[in-house]
C-alpha cells in the first residue's frame, strides 16, 4: 500500500473520533473565512505543513514520523518514562486516525503532492467542521503540564519535535499570544491554526504558524 491509499476518507478519519469537547471562542471560525481557492501562497503553506510532518525527511508522511516526533518532544522536555509513553501514545493515536485503518497504519504513506491535493479536496467542506476539534487535540499534546496553556518552552518543544528550527519559535509564539500574557491559550492556538489553513491573505500574522514558509 503506497501513498495512493491516502484519500479524502483518510483525512476525514482524523476527525471522526471527536477528540476534544472543550468550549472554544474564536474571533473568526473556520466558516468565517472565504472559500480557499488553492492559490500558490496557500500551497506554500501546505508544503511547509507537509515538511514539518515529514519529520524523518524521507519525502513521505508515515507512522515513523509521528513516533520520531514523540521521541524528540520527550527528549527536549526531559520527560520521565511514564510521560514519554503518554506522548508517544497520543502521537500514534493521531496517526492511526489519520491513516484511517489502525491495522494497516504501519504501511500507509503519503507524498507531498497527494497531501496538498487531498487537503484541497476537503478544505472548503468537511475540514471546516473538523479543524477546531483537530487543533484542540494538538493543543492538548503540546500542553505537557496540562495547565491549559502552551508556554514558550512547550512551544519550542513543539517546533523541535517536528524538526522546525527552535529559533523560529519566538516570532510564531508572539503572533499567537495575542493578549501578550506570555502564554498561548487554547483559543489563541486554534485561531492561529484556522488562519494558517483557511486564510489566503499573505499579510496574515499567522502565516508563519509552522515557521517561515517554504519558497
Amino acid at each position: 500500500m503506497a501513498g495512493t491509499m491516502f484519500s479524502k476518507r483518510l483525512i476525514l478519519g482524523v476527525f471522526s473520533r471527536g477528540f476534544s469537547q472543550k468550549a472554544i471562542s474564536l474571533k473568526m471560525t473556520p466558516h468565517d473565512y472565504p472559500i480557499v481557492k488553492g492559490s500558490e501562497y496557500w500551497r506554500r503553506k501546505l508544503r511547509t505543513f507537509f515538511k514539518a510532518m515529514d519529520a524523518t525527511r524521507d519525502g513521505y508522511i508515515t507512522k515513523e514520523d509521528y513516533e520520531f516526533s514523540a521521541y524528540r518532544l520527550a527528549s527536549y522536555m526531559g520527560l520521565d518514562e511514564t510521560k514519554a509513553k503518554e506522548v508517544l501514545k497520543l502521537r500514534i493515536e493521531v496517526w492511526e486516525a489519520f491513516s484511517k485503518d489502525p491495522k494497516n497504519s504501519e504501511v500507509y504513506k503519503i507524498s507531498e503532492d497527494e497531501f496538498i491535493s487531498n487537503y484541497l479536496d476537503v478544505i472548503n467542506t468537511s475540514f471546516r467542521d473538523a479543524l477546531v476539534d483537530f487543533a484542540s487535540r494538538e493543543f492538548d499534546v503540546y500542553d505537557l503540564d496540562e495547565d491549559g496553556f502552551i508556554s514558550s518552552k512547550e512551544h519550542k518543544a513543539f517546533f523541535y519535535s517536528w524538526r522546525i528550527p527552535t529559533d523560529y519559535s519566538a516570532d510564531t509564539f508572539k503572533a499567537l499570544d495575542t493578549d501578550g500574557d506570555g502564554l498561548i491559550s487554547r483559543d489563541e492556538y486554534i485561531q492561529g491554526a484556522a488562519d494558517f489553513m483557511f486564510s489566503e491573505d499573505e499579510n496574515s500574522p499567522y502565516k508563519n504558524f509552522l515557521g517561515p514558509l517554504l519558497e
